[in-house]
């Protein structure tokens, strides 16, 4: 790939510098008239080099582009290259001598510089897009022949009709119009894949043809000057300014990614016919005052541009129309269901007044099927879904989604919400090949004038509760939400100012219910009282404390299992367990943490145990990533409440679990026929086959002891043994352990 060229733009620069200078000083003293030359074929070789540059550092239409302009301004060279032929071999007349193979030259790289600006993608795909594409370049050719008409009268005067002067005058204009193309193209481009600041630099390209004539009047006392050039140099530094645009915006995008460059709608629509017709009438109004008079061609040109612009500016109103209507679709719908978007649901309901119902949907564990089956099986149900609610509710009612996988429906108050959302999630949804039954927290408000935020608040209690719930409003909820709010600024003062302790439940060893481990439990006493976890840790999983909350417990269970070794010797307890919560799996820092408190505490990551339930890691994604790391650091997993869940057998095969811990509804079934102890037995006959130990949770009697032995349960735990205790009970328990012993 070529590597671009530091040294070319100053040598343009220099080049231009060196013209401008030579020109001065040839008014003031003769020299060769060759010199004028050396600045201007230097400059347009610097401004090939640099497009054939570009076009080696660019790839597809890009390429052609910058291949296609160094192609013409080689011809532009090599043209000249052959007028400075012309100067030693032609006779000089007054007008500095100029064949007509210079000029084709000049005309050739100048229609091949327009063509490859004509081919360059420019966007745009409506019918009224193009429409306005045409007639801006009918509005900028009829600008461009009024101009002309002038322009040709002013040659004729200084130039007369000759051959030379004919080619003279059709190289001008071919130049000019290069110009022209570059700024149409600038204006009317919707979309450019050259940088925009490079097709401006090509731009003043086009003056060189028109400035060139002008010059070589205005040069005409000093023969050793010449008008051509005088503006070579600055057609190869606007080129090589060019080509460097180019070569910036790709050293841009080696470092950012960049899309090819946009134009301002308000820009496009509004700039060329600005442009044209200030330029004609500040023309025409100047031939007007000089002469007194405008020509047929100026008239008719001035009242076709009109035409033209009237033309142009109602198609692009058309246009405007349009994509203000596409906006407001837009901004009106969801974009993955088709949906009515959350601004317009909020909308419908504010004029709906009281005399409707709101309905609002979340659908339940949707990041666990989005994380465990991707992102596009979780697009293919909340699509699915939408058109259930659509198919179920039909046209009567206002169906939005209004972010997530949360939906709202606005209602008549005579609709039956319950029997209606009852079907809507009677059935599996088909997904992208999957077969999946959400469940759906639903808040409903009816009869009253703030139904959005009232139904946000039964939403709120429905999500808080387990399985599939529909929550009407009622005032009680307001203050249940008043008590949570409150609940959650009191966790993050009591965890600051210690009003969380532990106490620990013993799990036995069967027959003789000798203490082998321990589960820890978090409780708080604030102001005298003790709050039970079920009312403190549904906050804490809401306001995401439980992350904070939980590293506290983490930290003194390990703190405790070191000081228990220390007292009773490290064989005193197997384990100490440690509930770990769904949205504590989704932390990225808890293995950190874990591993922190381990190492800092000094104990063997197997003495701590891991609970978790199915239900937080059956969809895998994160949550089981958590899980494994975990188990990789040689911490010991628990499924809690096990049988109860998702899939739990399935999960055995997924997930690193060391422990089950049978749910206490197995327990409370034993002694009541084979059939009532069918589970209990499968499941320790399962967990045995995997090497699985086996705890069973919520034993209150002796008879269920027993059973649990003679089915082969070795471990256990409930109020039969023991209820929670603090360390200071558990230190008496397992000196008297040692005592018996002895």
């Amino acid at each position: 790939m070529a590597r671009w060229r530091g040294w070319l733009t100053p040598l343009a620069l220099v080049m231009a510098v060196a013209e401008v200078l030579l020109i001065l000083l040839g008014t003031r003293t003769g020299f060769p008239r060759l010199l004028v030359w050396g600045p201007a074929v230097a400059g347009v070789a610097s401004t090939v080099w640099a497009f054939r540059v570009a076009s080696r550092r660019t790839a597809g239409e890009l390429r052609t582009f910058w291949a296609r302009l160094s192609v013409a301004l080689g011809a532009i060279l090599i043209a000249a290259i052959s007028q400075i032929a012309d100067l030693v071999t032609m006779p000089f007349t007054g007008m500095p001598p100029i064949g007509a193979r210079t000029l084709l030259l000049y005309v050739i790289g100048t229609v091949l510089a327009i063509a490859g600006l004509l081919r360059l993608p420019g966007g745009g795909s409506s019918w009224r897009q193009l429409t306005t594409a045409v007639l801006d370049v009918a509005v900028v050719a009829v600008t461009l022949g009024i101009a002309a008409s002038e322009y040709v009268g002013w040659y004729m005067n200084r130039f007369g009709v000759s051959t030379s002067a004919w080619w003279l005058n059709i190289a001008v204009m071919a130049i000019a119009g290069a110009g022209a193309t570059v700024v149409v193209k600038i204006m009317a481009a919707r979309r450019s894949p050259v940088p925009r600041a490079a097709l401006w630099w090509l731009a003043p390209i086009g003056l060189a043809g028109p400035l060139s004539t002008v010059l070589m009047t205005l040069l005409k006392p000093w023969p050793h000057l010449n008008g051509s050039a005088a503006v070579l140099p600055f057609v190869g530094l606007f080129g090589v300014l060019a080509a460097r645009a180019q070569q910036r915006h790709l050293a841009g995008a080696q470092e950012t990614p960049l899309p090819a460059e946009d134009l301002p709608d308000h820009r496009r629509s509004t700039a060329i016919p600005l442009v044209a017709t200030g330029l004609t009438s500040l023309l025409v109004a100047t031939v007007f005052l000089r002469t007194g008079h405008l020509s047929t061609v100026q008239v008719a040109g001035t009242t076709l541009l009109l035409l033209l612009v009237v033309a142009r500016q109602a198609v692009a109103l058309a246009e405007n129309g349009r994509l203000l209507r596409t906006v407001a679709r837009q901004t009106a719908h969801d974009e993955l269901t088709g949906l009515f978007s959350r601004r317009h649901f909020t909308t419908a309901v504010a004029r709906a007044g009281g005399t409707n119902t709101v309905v609002l949907l979340d659908l339940r564990e949707f990041r666990a099927v989005n994380d465990g089956l991707g992102s596009a099986v979780g697009d293919a149900v909340l699509i699915a879904y939408a058109n259930r609610l659509c198919l179920v509710f039909g046209d009567r009612a206002v169906i939005a989604r209004l972010g997530g996988d949360e939906f709202g429906l606005l209602l008549p108050e005579s609709v039956d919400v319950a029997e209606r959302l009852a079907a809507a999630g009677a059935e599996p949804l088909r997904a992208a090949g999957h077969d999946v039954l959400m469940e759906v927290s639903v808040g409903v408000a009816s009869g009253a004038d703030d139904l959005y935020r009232q139904a946000e608040i039964a939403l709120r209690e429905a999500a808080s509760g387990a399985g599939a719930r529909v929550v009407r409003y009622d005032a009680s909820l307001e203050q249940r939400l008043t008590q949570r709010a409150t609940i959650a600024a009191d966790l993050r003062r009591g965890l600051t100012a210690g009003e969380f302790h532990l106490l620990y439940q013993p799990i036995v060893e069967l027959p003789h219910g000798r203490t082998v481990a321990v589960e820890s439990l978090i409780r708080w006493s604030k102001d005298g009282r003790t709050i039970s976890p079920a009312e403190f840790i549904p906050v804490a999983e809401d306001t995401g404390l439980i992350v904070e909350l939980g590293a506290w417990i983490i930290d003194t269970v390990c703190a405790q299992a070191a000081a228990w070794s220390r007292r009773h010797g490290c064989d005193a307890l197997r384990s100490i367990a440690v509930n770990v919560s769904a949205r504590q799996l989704l932390d990225p820092g808890l293995v950190d943490v874990v591993a922190g408190a381990i190492a800092r505490h000094g104990i063997p990551a197997a003495r701590l145990t891991v609970e978790i339930t199915e239900t937080a890691v059956f969809a895998g994604g994160r949550a089981l990533a958590t899980v494994n790391a975990l188990s990789a650091l040689g911490v010991t997993i628990a499924l809690d409440d096990f049988g109860t869940g998702h899939s739990s057998l399935g999960l055995l095969r997924i997930c690193p679990v060391d422990a089950i811990k049978v749910d206490k509804s197995f327990v409370d079934g034993l002694g009541g026929g084979p059939q009532q102890e069918a589970i209990v037995i499968a499941l320790t006959g399962i967990a045995e086959t995997l090497g699985l130990y086996t705890v069973a949770e919520g034993v209150e009697t002796a008879a269920q002891a027993r059973r649990l032995h003679e089915l082969g349960y070795r471990y256990a735990q409930g109020f039969h043994f023991a209820r929670p205790l603090p360390p200071a009970a558990i230190d008496d328990l397992l000196d008297q352990q040692v005592t018996t012993a002895a």
